[in-house]
């Protein structure tokens, strides 16, 4: 199973991507959240990496959501409804990862 969402900043520079895959079933799964250079509608190369969880994880794609702030300065990652992780553009701050693992991270959000 593969769940994928991306949100790219208005201005087209750059995206937030989720990615969650079971190469081979879901004790081998992974879920990681990237900030991206944008290419258009496209995610390209990958300037930042939030591990958020390994093993098996039951959600679906209805359970996660890719959204940018007001200012567009930071994108973050929800996950069943909460905030889970952030990147920060202009200062280049990573918050949040680790789902599930005594997770309670603050991240700046407006």
């Amino acid at each position: 199973m593969e769940i994928f969402d991306s949100a790219v900043r208005t201005k087209g520079d750059f995206a937030g991507v989720f990615e969650y895959e079971e190469t081979d079933g879901p004790q081998s799964a992974t879920a990681y959240f990237y900030l991206c250079e944008a290419q258009g509608e496209a995610a390209g190369p990958i300037i930042g990496i939030i591990h958020i969880r390994s093993g098996a994880w039951s959600i679906t794609e209805a359970d996660i959501a890719v959204k940018w702030d007001r200012g567009e300065q930071r994108v973050g990652l929800f996950v069943f409804g909460a905030l889970t992780a952030a990147f920060d553009i202009e200062t280049g701050a990573r918050y949040g990862g680790r789902h599930g693992k005594d997770f309670n991270a603050e991240i700046p959000w407006s």
